[in-house]
């Protein structure tokens, strides 16, 4: 049996509320994009840049939620997390996440898919890759180095 860490539930309640803010900003970004129907190929852009500008948001903001409901957050903590985890986060963003995004929904769209459609399964995979990628991380972040996020 994996016996899963309170922290570790919280951290990933965080990224969860972070992609709710993504999965809000693509939809605002899908309906910006509508105002720009003679270019079609605009729209993968400004879904990647409203899932990346309100999912920090919110990401931001479950993080100092969880902290201090634990009791934990002080703006040393804060920083140290913000070391460890915006690099990372950043990182695999922009090599798993946004392609992932980018890809799946300029697919979906050439393929005569529904523009929300599109949006909300391209936002799904990438969700999920980028979940898997960050937990893997923390995980060697834990064992490896011994540093908790």
């Amino acid at each position: 049996m994996i016996k899963v860490s309170k922290e570790a539930v919280d951290f990933n309640k965080e990224i969860l509320f972070g992609e709710v803010g993504s999965l809000i900003g693509v939809q605002v970004a899908t309906i910006l994009s509508i105002h720009f129907p003679r270019y079609p190929n605009l729209i993968p852009y400004f879904i990647v840049l409203g899932a990346s500008i309100i999912g920090s948001l919110f990401w931001l903001l479950a993080r100092i939620y969880y902290k201090s409901k634990r009791a934990k957050y002080s703006e040393k903590n804060f920083i140290r997390d913000v070391k460890y985890f915006t690099p990372a986060s950043v990182l695999f963003a922009f090599l798993f996440y946004y392609p992932t995004l980018f890809f799946t929904s300029k697919y979906l769209l050439e393929h005569n898919s529904a523009i929300e459609f599109s949006a909300v399964l391209s936002q799904l995979a990438a969700f999920l890759v980028f979940l898997l990628t960050i937990n893997i991380y923390r995980y060697v972040l834990l064992k490896v180095f011994n540093k908790k996020l």
